[in-house]
């Protein structure tokens, strides 16, 4: 049985496939990918918004997260990502540049029961018994702390292929993503909100 986590990463997404709890393989797929390529996958968990703000589940992926709060990212109004960017528009540039992806995968999403979302400090957070983890994930010391987190879960992550030139923290975002995954297959993950708010009938929700 596999399951794949998904991150975004600079020109495209960092996949991590597990099989059966292990690592036996990685892709590099590109901004605009249907996922078809992932056709062995029962689950694909992806660590970007699924649908549009304001939503519950970033306000409960933020209590989630007391402390780091402000890794979640606010997934901005429908109308406002496809609006062009400028002054007074009240959103960032970088969560306009985000649009894209969010209408991308929402709108496979709707087509595709297997993607979920997630968000991976939520993952390592409940990796990490819901303590903090204590560091960027971009320091050194981050990066170590992720790596031992996934290792506990015997998620080694080795020899890549296609992701190999990704950031180290894509990567292992990926890879905590790929967990999430894992436990929603298994039926253990639990959801910020619990239950989802289910929105035009489908369930938004952040999974862990």
């Amino acid at each position: 049985m596999t399951v794949v986590g998904v991150d975004g990463t600079k020109g495209g997404w960092v996949a991590i496939a597990l099989e059966r709890g292990r690592f036996p393989s990685d892709y590099f797929l590109p901004v605009d990918t249907d996922f078809a390529i992932l056709r062995d996958a029962q689950v694909i968990a992806v660590d970007i918004p699924i649908g549009f703000g304001p939503r519950r589940a970033d306000v409960a992926a933020r209590a989630f997260l007391t402390g780091a709060a402000s890794t979640v990212f606010t997934t901005p109004p429908r109308h406002l990502i496809e609006m062009p960017f400028g002054p007074g528009l009240g959103i960032s540039a970088q969560s306009h540049a985000l649009g894209a992806r969010i209408l991308h995968v929402t709108g496979v999403a709707r087509a595709d029961s297997r993607l979920r979302e997630v968000h991976p400090e939520v993952s390592f957070r409940a990796m990490n018994e819901r303590s903090p983890v204590g560091y960027r994930k971009k320091s050194a010391a981050g990066a170590i702390k992720r790596i031992e987190l996934l290792r506990r879960q015997e998620i080694e992550i080795t020899r890549l292929t296609d992701a190999a030139s990704a950031p180290l923290d894509d990567v292992l975002d990926a890879a905590a993503a790929a967990w999430s995954a894992q436990r929603i297959l298994s039926g253990e993950a639990k959801s910020l909100p619990d239950p989802p708010k289910v929105v035009d009938g489908y369930p938004v929700a952040i999974w862990y």
